[in-house]
């Protein structure tokens, strides 16, 4: 499932108010490089991430197109991480080590593509006379269905349940997969029980040879579970939609009319529903350089404690610019930066976020894989002191074989100021190393 850079940077907008599945704002699914040569198609800003193959294991492979037959992959991750982590009640050290098996399957024919994928990321502290595994299982599901050569239906869906920790990302920020977005500010530094439920069903349609439709509504349940899971992380559940039509003025512009809307529920809480309208222009100026800008507005029917805010109405905006080489040592880099409405299950509010996230993709040969990554974000509250945090990382990942991915990096999470249950500003660095280890099967 491809997105071109405009889609992705309206989904950069518009989810953060999305629910967080399973750990940090929704991931999107990447592009292969050098493989989409039409104007990308509107995404929807809620769309869960549903990452191609096994969840959590990486892979210094560019993404693959669908393919039909079926395959089976089969994978296993080991990686150990050195943590310390520094905050007002003081600063702790701490080495865990993580063991994940996973496995995927691919059903593809020429009008019906099915993807499934699971995998338990099983996580263990490493101190003597201590032993707490950690258990997070993710599933994801992927189905496609091309009624005719003009319209698409899609079913996507991310199914989390298990033990989780605010300070291990899904994704490794500057890491090989899919890279994060702007992560959510950390509330908690304790492991607890945890589910997370992003789905949705689309409809893609190809009006004319310029104009394109999509419309999308699913659900979505995240949130601690049980009494100790509900005081980490309030949970809230709702549903979610949009309608987005693209028309393409040039074949290197794209003009895209999209709208959202998303409903959040929580027990003992006045529901809380939040909606946007967003005009955004995406150019190709070359076959490596594309810039998007983006405006709009959105909706609460609470007031949104922002200063940039007018009672329930709010200014949506946001811009990028991205640099794709196809030559022979492959690089794209990336810039976005945007302004949208966010709901915070803990204070039980709406409110905005700025937020800018940065990268660098390099693949110098076949083997080697160079990841360098930044996001931030500044909530400008009015009920608080204005809240900023954002996530850095770097990493090498080599591959000596079809098979083995080995990858080296570090990564550092920050909150400068916030309200957490282990004080307010932190920060944490780790460093980690880890093997990973795949195979794809025809069946």
């Amino acid at each position: 499932m491809a997105t071109g850079l405009t889609a992705a940077l309206v989904a950069l907008v518009l989810a953060q108010g999305a629910p967080q599945v399973p750990v940090q704002p929704g991931e999107r699914p990447g592009t292969a490089a050098g493989t989409e040569t039409a104007p990308p198609a509107p995404t929807t800003p809620a769309e869960p991430t549903v990452q191609q193959g096994i969840p959590y294991i990486p892979s210094v492979v560019p993404t693959r197109a669908p393919s039909d037959g079926i395959h089976l992959d089969l994978g296993l991750l080991s990686e150990i991480r050195t943590r310390t982590l520094s905050a007002d009640t003081g600063t702790v050290w701490g080495t865990d080590i993580e063991v994940t098996p996973g496995v995927a399957l691919e059903i593809g024919t020429p009008t019906l593509v099915l993807a499934l994928g699971y995998a338990p990321r099983l996580t263990v502290p490493l101190a003597v006379g201590e032993f707490e595994l950690a258990v997070l299982n993710r599933a994801t599901l992927r189905a496609e269905w091309r009624v005719d050569p003009l319209w698409t239906m899609s079913a996507l869906g991310v199914f989390v349940v298990g033990d989780y920790s605010q300070l291990i990302p899904a994704s490794t920020p500057g890491g090989a997969g899919p890279p994060p977005p702007v992560l959510n500010p950390v509330r908690s530094f304790e492991t607890y029980p945890y589910v997370g439920i992003d789905t949705l069903l689309r409809v893609d349609g190809i009006l004319s040879p310029r104009t394109r439709l999509r419309l999308a509504g699913g659900y979505f349940d995240v949130g601690g579970t049980g009494p100790v899971g509900e005081a980490n992380q309030p949970r809230a559940w709702g549903p979610q939609g949009e309608a987005a039509l693209a028309w393409d003025p040039s074949p290197t512009s794209t003009l895209t009319t999209l709208a959202t809307g998303q409903k959040w529920m929580m027990s003992g809480s006045e529901n809380v529903f939040i909606t946007t309208l967003v005009e955004s222009w995406r150019q190709a100026w070359t076959s490596d350089l594309e810039s998007s800008i983006g405006l709009g507005g959105g909706f609460a029917n609470r007031e949104v404690e922002s200063r940039t805010a007018a009672g329930k109405v709010v200014p949506v905006a946001r811009a990028s610019l991205a640099y794709q080489s196809v030559a022979r040592q492959p690089i794209r880099l990336a810039l976005e930066l945007a302004l949208a409405p966010y709901f915070d299950t803990y204070a039980r509010i709406p409110y905005q976020r700025f937020t800018l996230g940065a990268s660098v993709d390099w693949r110098p040969s076949d083997e080697w894989r160079l990841i360098a990554s930044f996001s931030g974000a500044l909530a400008p509250y009015t009920v608080r002191a204005p809240e900023s945090y954002g996530t850095a990382g770097l990493s090498a990942s080599f591959s000596p074989a079809p098979f083995l991915v080995l990858t080296m990096g570090g990564f550092s999470l920050s909150q400068f100021q916030g309200e957490t249950q282990g004080g307010g500003a932190f920060r944490q660095w780790t460093g980690y190393f880890s093997v990973a280890l795949h195979d794809r099967l025809a069946l």
